[in-house]
């Protein structure tokens, strides 16, 4: 489709000039880049050390000869609260002479509840390090975003393992794979244990993609509720994709559910700066309906420094300026915006 030329008077009405590039926005879809994948099953598990919030290091090596327990958590979500107790379960039910086989920790990103993590320590079966990783460390090695995700490894380093999300099988599974690492008799097969594999699945790949698009398609005909619907279930099935999570969080902001929005995208660990500018997009843009504005220019403004060539970025920014009356930086953003939508730099 050839672009004609869009020319717009500086005279021209500022709030006509906002209304013409938020449908061009709607009209004119931008791709999404989509991060390298997390670790599949059957990998070798990728060796890492770290200090845990007592001030413990934490190493864990392959050449150990240990089962990893690795559990990817948020503090602030419930369904990481219910796989904890779902962990410690499968734990307890270990024989107390094989707990010295174990190596277990928990990544998180904001350890700052000290609450949450007190109770963990306090109610786990055996040693469980709280590793702290704001700058996505351990994140980034094992291509993690969802939460909650537990990956298990056998003495060997291979990962037997990979569970996303909580759902219905989370508990056999984890139970019976790590019954499998120390090599314990179990009366359930970990290939009978759930039907719902890995996520890297093909088959779970597509289905996402086919609600993904679903939700898009729905979307660019005003139907925000219903590609909603199909969103969610893109996610459910595939916690993982940063693809699914942003498209998520975009619609939850076309909806204005700006709570929502940003609860979804302050779960997400960003790997590339593409990813990075789309979260904080979705940052910016909730902020500014909640009235937010300084929080919302500065998650705006360096989501424009990580990708400057998004053309929402500046839009929402001038939508805050416009707020604040001043009309000449509200008009460059906007005429920013309409230059990147058209590729007339």
């Amino acid at each position: 489709m050839k672009w004609r030329r869009l020319s717009v008077s500086p005279a021209e009405p500022l709030h006509r000039l906002g209304l013409l590039i938020a449908f061009v926005l709607i009209v004119a879809s931008t791709g999404v880049s989509t991060s390298p994948r997390r670790i599949p099953e059957g990998s070798l598990t990728p060796e890492f050390d770290a200090v845990d919030t007592t001030g413990k290091p934490f190493a864990y090596t392959r050449s150990s000869g240990k089962v990893l327990i690795l559990a990817f958590l948020s503090s602030q979500q419930e369904r990481s609260q219910e796989a904890i107790e779902d962990i410690f379960g499968a734990l307890s039910s270990i024989p107390s002479d094989r707990l010295t086989s174990l190596q277990v920790a928990f990544v998180m990103q904001n350890v700052d509840n000290r609450e949450f993590i007190a109770s963990i320590q306090k109610e786990a079966p055996t040693v469980v390090h709280i590793l702290g990783d704001d700058r996505l460390r351990i994140w980034g090695k094992f291509g993690i975003i969802a939460t909650p995700t537990v990956l298990i490894s056998d003495p060997q380093g291979k990962v037997l393992c990979v569970k996303a999300g909580h759902a219905y099988d989370f508990a056999p599974v984890v139970k019976s794979r790590l019954f499998q690492a120390l090599e314990i008799p179990y009366d359930v097969s970990p290939d009978d244990a759930s039907t719902f594999r890995a996520v890297a699945n093909s088959t779970m790949s597509a289905k996402a993609k086919r609600h993904l698009q679903m939700a898009k398609l729905l979307s660019r005909n005003g139907r925000v509720s219903s590609a909603i619907k199909q969103s969610r279930m893109a996610y459910e099935i595939d916690p993982n994709s940063t693809e699914v999570a942003v498209e998520l969080g975009d619609l939850l902001c076309q909806a204005g559910k700006a709570h929502e929005a940003i609860k979804l995208a302050s779960s997400l660990p960003g790997r590339s700066n593409r990813d990075k500018a789309r979260i904080n997009l979705i940052m910016g843009w909730a902020k500014l309906q909640l009235e937010q504005l300084e929080e919302a220019e500065r998650f705006l403004e360096e989501g424009i420094k990580q990708d400057p060539t998004f053309p929402r970025l500046h839009f929402e920014l001038g939508q805050i300026y416009q707020k604040r009356n001043d009309s000449e930086k509200a008009m460059q953003a906007f005429f920013r915006a309409l230059q990147l939508i058209y590729r007339e730099d």
